[in-house]
């Protein structure tokens, strides 16, 4: 037995194989136009918001009298964007970017488990702001006079506009898009690092509240 995963119909209907077989074709003819012949030439860049102490519901256990059990959720509704970009042949990724919604960052924002190499910025409405790029050319050290690179990106409006264009070719770096409604499948951030992680940030927000519940089911007694 397995658990179904709801996902968006158009994800499922809207490509077929051959759509597939042309992406892999478009793929590695644009490597082979620009000469990227090497895997550490090759990166995914990818971004994922998560909202802040919201937690999912959980099956469990019940006496077959209780028909309803609810879970106390805290009110901050904030989501927070985490940018990541990986390169194919496994080394060290570049630091990532935590996008924050506000105006300034907060000391309790930073945890002590930071390795001080991430990026932590701020932005009104808590998305990508436009110094993601630069920090991307900056670490994988492209460059006007370095090899090309690919970046492998989603369809992000943010990767049509002409100036995230521009400024890649400039600096030596092909984007390369998936397919709408498929990342869930050829993103390897997706499924191989956002999908774990915030299965993992879910366990960790219910054992946080789990952990108040008991803390306030003894004091109760008291």
């Amino acid at each position: 037995m397995i658990k179904t995963k709801p996902i968006v119909r158009a994800r499922i209907t809207t490509h077929i194989e051959e759509d597939l077989k042309t992406f892999f074709t478009n793929y590695q003819e644009t490597l082979d136009r620009y000469g990227i012949y090497h895997a550490r030439y090759i990166y995914n860049m990818d971004e994922s918001e998560v909202q802040i102490g919201c937690p999912i519901g959980e099956i469990i256990v019940v006496p077959t009298e209780v028909k309803e059990l609810y879970t106390a959720s805290p009110e901050n509704r904030k989501s927070l964007t985490i940018i990541e970009a990986i390169c194919v042949d496994g080394t060290p990724p570049p630091p990532p970017i935590i996008i924050c919604p506000g105006e300034k960052i907060m000391e309790s924002w930073i945890h002590e488990n930071l390795t001080g190499a991430e990026v932590i910025t701020v932005s009104p409405t808590g998305y990508t702001n436009e110094n993601i790029l630069d920090h991307f050319i900056k670490h994988i050290e492209a460059g006007p006079d370095k090899h090309w690179h690919m970046v492998l990106v989603d369809e992000h409006i943010t990767h049509h506009q002409d100036d995230f264009i521009i400024k890649c070719h400039e600096n030596h770096i092909v984007p390369f898009q998936f397919l709408s409604h498929l990342t869930h499948v050829l993103q390897p951030l997706d499924v191989g690092i956002f999908c774990p992680w915030k299965h993992y940030h879910k366990q960790a927000i219910h054992h946080d509240l789990r952990s108040l519940d008991i803390k306030y089911t003894i004091s109760s007694f008291f």
